[in-house]
């Protein structure tokens, strides 16, 4: 398995490198929000390496403290991005013209903690750990901001996922989702419709034969919801779901 900072450096590269073009950022952005929202240790993994980056401390205790519970929480959850991975390999292959390879020793020492831990590696554990409740330090250094950065993009990214996707998916939604990130638009287009009017069909032949005035109640309030659903790939989650529901 790839280490985790050429994930995230291919993920920054991305939105970086097509944050220019408004339409083709947004579906970037749509999908890499998809494997967010599908995954919550890619979630978990993308904010830590984030804020280990960001992060500063007023001493080296507090800085302390919190680099080794943030590495403590990496290790022991890093064979979970095994699932993941493969979908991110994907994400990255089809925009491999928007990822421009990179060094961020910060992501490196990370790496080197966390995915190297044979017994050989003792001492560059101790200088990469060292190197990062360092770098947690305040500094009074003032930062010359980019226009628009990578880190920033995927900070709000990590934060703010479940504000794009409103509510929590079911796990129905969720197994649905995993075939659905990498959907392109026009596959998206076929099988939003086709799916809409099954599902439409399903609730109308039900409809017909329910002699229960509560079911029929709750038949019509969730046509009624998806006739107002616009295309999206969050709406053919939801709409799918609710067909796998009525089988």
């Amino acid at each position: 398995m790839k280490r985790f900072s050429y994930y995230k450096n291919s993920i920054d590269s991305i939105l970086e490198n097509s944050f220019k073009e408004s339409k083709t950022f947004k579906n970037n952005l749509s999908v890499i929000m998809g494997a967010m929202k599908y995954s919550k240790i890619l979630r978990e993994f993308f904010t830590l390496y984030n804020e280990i980056e960001t992060k500063k401390f007023e001493n080296t205790d507090k800085s302390s403290q919190y680099i080794n519970e943030a590495l403590s929480f990496l290790k022991e959850n890093k064979t979970k991005l095994k699932k993941v991975t493969p979908i991110l390999d994907k994400i990255i292959e089809d925009r491999k013209e928007l990822c421009k390879k990179s060094t961020n020793i910060i992501y490196e020492k990370i790496d080197d903690i966390i995915f190297n831990t044979k017994i050989t590696n003792l001492n560059s554990i101790a200088e990469s750990k060292t190197y990062l409740i360092e770098s947690a330090l305040n500094s009074n250094k003032k930062v010359l901001k980019k226009i628009i950065s990578p880190k920033i993009l995927s900070h709000v990214l990590t934060k703010n996922y479940e504000e794009t996707y409103g509510t929590s998916l079911t796990e129905s939604q969720k197994h649905i989702l995993k075939n659905t990130l990498l959907m392109t638009e026009d596959t998206l287009t076929k099988e939003y419709n086709t799916t809409k009017e099954v599902t439409l069909n399903k609730i109308n032949s039900l409809l017909a034969e329910s002699t229960d005035e509560s079911l029929s109640a709750k038949l019509v309030q969730v046509k009624n919801e998806i006739t107002t659903l616009t295309q999206s790939k969050k709406s053919y989650i939801k709409v799918r779901g609710l067909l796998e529901d009525l089988k």
